[in-house]
C-alpha cells in the first residue's frame, strides 16, 4: 500500500470516528428527583411524564439512546452549560437560553398556586392573592430551593424576598417550620411531596395564584445534538397532533394543558 493510500485510510478512519453513529449515540439527560415529572421509583426505575416524553421523542422517534443521571439541580444546569450533559427539561429563562437551544412550544405549562402554613395570620389575604405583584405588595417572603432559576429570575428579580432550601423536600419543611410565608408551586408537583413528607396537617393549599410557565426540553449549545433542535421541534409537534402528549399526561392522572 502506498503512503498516499495509507494517509487517506487514516484520514477516513479519523473522519468516520468523529461522525456520530446513530445506532450507538447516547444523549445524556440530567435532572433532580421531582415526581411526578421525573424521578426514580423505589424499584430503581425511572418514571414521570417528562421521562416518558423524552424517551419517546429521543429513543423512539430520533433513534438515540438516552442515558439518565440524577444530580442536584444547580449541578444539572452547570453540566448542560459546560457540555458534560446534553439535555435538561426546564423553563427556558434568559440565562439558560445563553447556553442552550430549545423548541418553540412548551411540552407542559406549569400553573403555580400558593401554599402556606396552616396557622398563618394572613391566610385569608393569601387566598385572594393573584400574581407576583400582589405577593410583592403584600410583603410576603417566598421559600424555594437552590437552582430554581424561575424563582431567582421572576420572583427575586422583581424584589420579592426569597429563602432558599438546599433541596425540594427542604423547601416544604421550611414552610412547615414557618420560616417563610409562601411556596409558589404547581399542585401536581407539590401535593405528593406534602403527603410523602407527612406535612398535610401543617401546609395548606390556598386559592392564591402565583404565575404560570412553559417547560421545554433544552439542548446545550456545546452538545453534539444541538443541531437536532429542528427535528426535536418537529417530533414534539407531531406528538402533540397525534395526542401522545395528552395520553402521557393522562397516564399520570394529569389533565392535558397544551
Amino acid at each position: 500500500m502506498s503512503n498516499s493510500i495509507k494517509i487517506l485510510a487514516v484520514l477516513f478512519f479519523l473522519f468516520a470516528s468523529a461522525m456520530p453513529a446513530r445506532s450507538q449515540d447516547v444523549v445524556k439527560w440530567v435532572f433532580t428527583d421531582y415526581p411526578p415529572a421525573n424521578f426514580r421509583t423505589e424499584e430503581g426505575n425511572f418514571s414521570g411524564f417528562f421521562h416518558d416524553i423524552v424517551m419517546e421523542v429521543f429513543q423512539k422517534r430520533l433513534g438515540l439512546h438516552v442515558d439518565i443521571a440524577i444530580y442536584p439541580w444547580k449541578r444539572c444546569q452547570r453540566m448542560v452549560k459546560s457540555g458534560e450533559a446534553d439535555i435538561m427539561v426546564t423553563i427556558p429563562t434568559t440565562e439558560r437560553r445563553k447556553y442552550s437551544v430549545t423548541h418553540n412550544r412548551p411540552i407542559w405549562v406549569k400553573r403555580r398556586i400558593l401554599y402556606t402554613f396552616r396557622e398563618h395570620p394572613r391566610i385569608h389575604e393569601i387566598h385572594l392573592l393573584n400574581g407576583l405583584a400582589s405577593i410583592k405588595n403584600g410583603g410576603y417572603r417566598v421559600i424555594s430551593y437552590l437552582g430554581n432559576g424561575w424563582t431567582e429570575n421572576e420572583v427575586q428579580g422583581v424584589g420579592i424576598p426569597v429563602s432558599f432550601a438546599t433541596t425540594v423536600d427542604g423547601m416544604y419543611r421550611m414552610l412547615a417550620s414557618k420560616r417563610g410565608d409562601l411556596i409558589i408551586e404547581e399542585k401536581i408537583l407539590a401535593a405528593p411531596h406534602i403527603v410523602d413528607l407527612g406535612l398535610s396537617e401543617k401546609i395548606v393549599e390556598t386559592n392564591g395564584v402565583g404565575s404560570e410557565s412553559g417547560f421545554h426540553i433544552l439542548i446545550g449549545k456545546k452538545s453534539a445534538y444541538a443541531s437536532l433542535i429542528s427535528a426535536l421541534d418537529r417530533e414534539i409537534e407531531d406528538m402533540r397532533k397525534q395526542g401522545r402528549l395528552d395520553d402521557i399526561f393522562r397516564s399520570y392522572l394529569i389533565p392535558p394543558n397544551n
